[in-house]
């Protein structure tokens, strides 16, 4: 009779339980891109990733830095299919970048476009707001130096050849660069691996790079003058 009164409190509170869990809500972290604030309409579109601070890629053959550069793509409002159509770095006076070696570097985009990046929203306190994520990043970079002219090719070190950058919201007081009011990404010292080129290519190197984010008022015109905010 006792194991019988056990086994029906063990089946109660089996069942209570069982109740409980089906009664909270079904809950995932969402992504949404607004336009101006966390409040604005929904945007999907082209953006624009503009350099604010000089990107760099070192390798153990040294460091080539450019101070122009555009990341051109589209994105939908739920942050998914961040497809990348244009990737262009110079340097002013350039075009070529210079690098450490007393030389130059420059770096071109293959395979464009990258399809299948994303925005995601997920906050660190006192950090970002968001990860932006770039896949089937390959790039093609020609260094000259003391070791003449190498070409060399890589591509991102993670999941689906990607580099993955921290998104800040324009009024972030963490932004990277505080004086400028915009939504910004920062890559710092990302790893790209080695696909090919010269014996002389170093097996990996690594990318820094601080842009803004603007999307486009006016669906169309080519005018990058949208500011961007994101939520969950």
């Amino acid at each position: 009779m006792k194991r019988t009164r056990n086994l029906a409190a063990v089946v109660v509170a089996v069942t209570t339980v069982a109740f409980t869990l089906a009664s909270v809500p079904a809950w995932a972290a969402t992504t949404t891109i607004h336009r101006d604030n966390a409040a604005g309409a929904a945007y999907s579109g082209k953006v624009r990733a503009t350099l604010i601070a000089p990107a760099t890629v070192s390798t153990s053959l040294g460091t080539g830095t450019c101070n122009i550069g555009n990341i051109d793509g589209t994105v939908q409002s739920n942050g998914t299919a961040l497809n990348i159509s244009a990737f262009n770095f110079s340097n002013n006076p350039g075009p070529a970048c210079p690098n450490s070696g007393g030389g130059t570097s420059t770096v071109t985009a293959v395979s464009l476009p990258w399809n299948d990046g994303n925005v995601t929203y997920g906050p660190v306190s006192g950090g970002r707001d968001s990860t932006v994520t770039i896949k089937n990043v390959n790039v093609s970079a020609a260094t000259t130096g003391w070791f003449g002219t190498i070409i060399c090719t890589y591509r991102g070190s993670g999941t689906g050849n990607s580099i993955v950058m921290d998104g800040f919201n324009p009024d972030n007081a963490n932004r990277p660069i505080t004086s400028i009011a915009q939504a910004q990404a920062k890559a710092t010292n990302y790893n790209l691996v080695k696909t090919g080129g010269s014996f002389l290519c170093p097996g990996s190197a690594t990318f820094s790079a601080t842009f803004q984010i603007l999307g486009e008022t006016t669906a169309g015109s080519g005018a990058y003058d949208q500011k961007l905010y994101v939520t969950s």
